[in-house]
């Protein structure tokens, strides 16, 4: 947390473009208000949209603005998100789920400084700066002609990775004490507890389940038994789960929590196990295209699932 808090002093003391990268409930909205409220534009609004939330046919409305008239239910002009922004910041989180339609228009704006309405001919002005945030990996996203390249250049001139709660499990007794301000406290064991589960929903879920166990002890001191975890009372029967493509049957119920990562795990092993201890082969072996192992071996590192194939290798 200290590196990712220079991180951000470092970005609020430029005036380019930030992309804060990291998967969802890591922070990335809170890092980008955090680089707002120390920069010179902190006297600015910052307004922030969730680009993903919003159809392509609203999207560009949104950000721009419209004149009356331009359609059908635009029965008055409206300003758009980049000019209530001006002089401030605008945060685009999930840039990555646009289309590339508003993306060459989004390029544009932020080249000329300027937009303009839908059904207008007139140029505004616009003095904005952009912070962008996204769980997806725009390079890989560019190599397939899925995001536009200059948009990413454009856009990534100062990078910060938000590193999942799960790499960072010495943070969590300091984020407790804020969640908690000073309320309650949490008991070395509770502590403990805490840092054996692995925060798929990463630091928004543990505030989550923070506020849950404050609730539910007696007393001043939170204990383990007053955490509930999602893996809490889960029983699996894991010889039941059989691999039929490796997303639907596996990686599916481990994001929807209805199994856990010792299951996915063991299923690696019994792949490997068949596979002479082969991860390419692997990939085929669970139903699913070459193409994904790339995709497949990410997969496990993020999750920690990923088990020593050496041990699988037959000796000749």
């Amino acid at each position: 947390m200290q590196r990712l808090y220079e991180r951000v002093r470092a970005a609020a003391r430029i005036g380019g473009a930030v992309m804060v990268t990291g998967e969802t409930g890591t922070g990335k909205e809170l890092v980008a208000r955090s680089i707002h409220e120390m920069s010179e534009r902190r006297g600015g609004r910052f307004v922030a949209i969730d680009c993903g939330a919003l159809p392509e046919d609203l999207i560009e409305t949104e950000m721009f603005g419209h004149r009356r008239g331009a359609f059908t239910s635009a029965s008055a002009d409206k300003p758009g998100l980049f000019e209530e922004a001006n002089g401030g910041t605008l945060f685009l989180d999930e840039i990555g789920n646009t289309s590339r339609r508003f993306q060459a228009k989004l390029l544009r704006a932020i080249q000329e400084r300027q937009i303009r309405r839908v059904g207008d001919v007139i140029p505004r002005n616009v003095d904005i700066r952009v912070i962008t945030a996204t769980n997806c990996d725009l390079l890989s996203m560019v190599r397939r002609g899925e995001f536009r390249e200059d948009l990413f250049y454009r856009l990534n001139v100062f990078p910060i990775h938000v590193a999942p709660l799960r790499e960072r499990m010495d943070d969590i007794p300091l984020l407790v004490s804020h969640f908690l301000r000073g309320r309650k406290v949490f008991s070395h064991d509770a502590l403990i507890k805490l840092q054996t589960y692995h925060f798929p929903g990463n630091v928004r879920e543990l505030e989550n389940i923070v506020e849950s166990s404050m609730y539910a002890a007696k007393h001043e001191t939170v204990e383990p038994v007053d955490i509930t975890l999602p893996t809490d009372g889960v029983v699996e029967d894991i010889s039941k789960i059989i691999v039929d493509n490796f997303w639907e049957s596996v990686a599916r119920p481990y994001a929807e929590r209805l199994i856990t990562r010792a299951s996915v795990e063991h299923v690696v092993r019994c792949g490997l196990a068949q596979t002479n201890g082969s991860y390419r082969k692997l990939v085929s072996h669970f139903k699913m295209p070459d193409s994904d192992y790339k995709r497949f071996m990410d997969f496990l590192r993020r999750h920690r699932c990923n088990v020593d194939f050496r041990q699988y290798r037959k000796k000749e």
